[in-house]
């Protein structure tokens, strides 16, 4: 599929201006998005989900399709977002040699 309409890089020392708060507004959103859209990519842009997918590339097309004919160009965030398991420390336990380990 064609996508000139997303572009998702930009020359060397050049940062689009929305780059920043959509990045902190997906950090805030985080649950909520994982809770609407599941584990996926997903393509931000001005604090807007404007595609999601299983890959990268399947989010990319599904923005394409989701912007509205009158947009020229957007300059979206790619996440993934992932549930975060609990840490949990484990340690083990001292066994010496004489000690039996019961099942």
């Amino acid at each position: 599929m064609d996508t000139k309409r997303i572009r998702m890089s930009d020359p060397y020392g050049q940062t689009p201006p929305n780059i920043y708060n959509d990045f902190d507004w997906v950090r805030r959103h985080e649950k909520q998005l994982l809770e609407k859209y599941g584990e996926c990519s997903i393509l931000v842009y001005k604090q807007q989900v404007i595609g999601t997918g299983p890959t990268y590339q399947a989010a990319i097309e599904n923005a394409e399709q989701n912007l509205p004919s009158n947009v020229s160009e957007v300059t979206p965030i790619h996440e993934r977002l992932r549930s975060r398991l609990p840490f949990s420390r484990i340690r083990p336990t001292n066994l010496n040699s004489s000690e039996e380990v019961e099942d």
